[in-house]
């Protein structure tokens, strides 16, 4: 599934990463992405680490993807510093954690799953970064 063509995507201009090794999503320098003191608004950092959550478990369970759906459960943001300009994400996971996911997804026929999504800006600080929590169920 390509998450950018989501029509919400292609509305707040979700873009696959193509200029940063490992980036998966980016939005681009455009002052329609400003709050009231000029920084990227909170709501489109949201946004595009919350796509790239999904792009990212897409890369990531293309084996499972015909045997499950996902939902997303829960979300935690942190807004570290003011973001400007150009803004690109990455994803990170513990290898633990897809292990857990697996056996118990086996086991139960459903799972949990969490993991860290960053968005950093040009220079590749870290701007924010998010944990999603995605609930999986067996396909039917």
């Amino acid at each position: 599934m390509d998450v950018t063509e989501l029509p919400f995507n292609q509305f707040v201009g979700i873009k696959k990463c193509e200029t940063k090794p490992d980036g998966i999503f980016e939005l681009s320098a455009d002052p329609k992405y400003l709050n009231h003191v000029d920084t990227v608004h909170a709501s489109a950092l949201f946004a595009l680490a919350e796509a790239s959550s999904g792009q990212f478990l897409s890369e990531h369970l293309e084996e499972a993807e015909e045997r499950v759906v996902p939902i997303l459960r829960r979300a935690e943001i942190k807004y570290k510093k003011p973001a400007e300009g150009y803004l690109y994400t990455k994803g990170a996971y513990k290898e633990d954690a897809w292990k857990l996911f697996h056996e118990s997804f086996d086991k139960k026929g459903r799972a949990l799953l969490s993991f860290q999504i960053d968005v950093l800006n040009e220079e590749d600080a870290v701007v924010a970064y998010a944990i999603y929590e995605w609930f999986f169920t067996e396909k039917t």
